[in-house]
């Protein structure tokens, strides 16, 4: 980035968006309905930011902090206009597979609850459980991406998986002996 401020170089604006091009849209896609055309609209919308922007990269600090911090302003900013509210519920949640069975309906159904539920959080639970357990970003990045306190990410975080966890509560094992109760 510092190669782009200082010399305007266009191979390290092209070594960036190797770098960062892809996560970014897997971010995108995942906070925006799985739009993948938008995403893409977005992942392009956000090297323009970069060059637009560049005097207020701080060299001192990690890059990619700083481009998740944009992408996740992009993001609240589309969702205060409410076109992108809400997950599509038709779209598994996570790309990896779950490891409980392997009864493909159960798994389909586990999908779908788990969409259904991310769909409730509201913007900020949202955000901080996709960069956090779909983006694997740790709880200080988190904070300082969405520009808020370590406090307030784990508090997010908290209630975020309090309510997908009360809505999932039939796939929690220490539900199974009342779910084959014979009466």
């Amino acid at each position: 980035m510092v190669q782009v401020m200082d010399h305007h170089s266009s191979d390290a604006l092209m070594e960036l968006h190797r770098r960062y091009s892809q996560k970014l849209l897997g971010y995108f896609i995942k906070m925006l309905q799985k739009d993948v055309d938008l995403a893409q609209d977005f992942v392009q919308e956000i090297f323009l930011r970069i060059l637009e922007k560049k005097h207020l990269f701080d060299p001192s600090k990690k890059f990619y902090t700083w481009i998740f911090t944009i992408a996740s302003n992009m993001c609240k900013t589309s969702f205060r206009h409410a076109a992108f509210s809400s997950l599509n519920a038709e779209s598994p949640a996570f790309n990896r597979s779950v490891h409980f069975s392997e009864d493909l309906a159960e798994k389909a159904h586990f999908n779908e609850l788990l969409n259904r539920s991310i769909e409730t959080l509201d913007f900020g639970q949202k955000t901080v459980f996709v960069l956090r357990y779909m983006e694997h970003f740790s709880l200080q990045e988190i904070a300082d991406i969405m520009e808020t306190s370590l406090g307030t990410v784990k508090s997010r975080l908290f209630y975020a998986t309090q309510k997908i966890a009360l809505q999932m509560k039939g796939f929690d094992p220490r539900n199974e002996s009342q779910l084959f109760k014979l009466n």
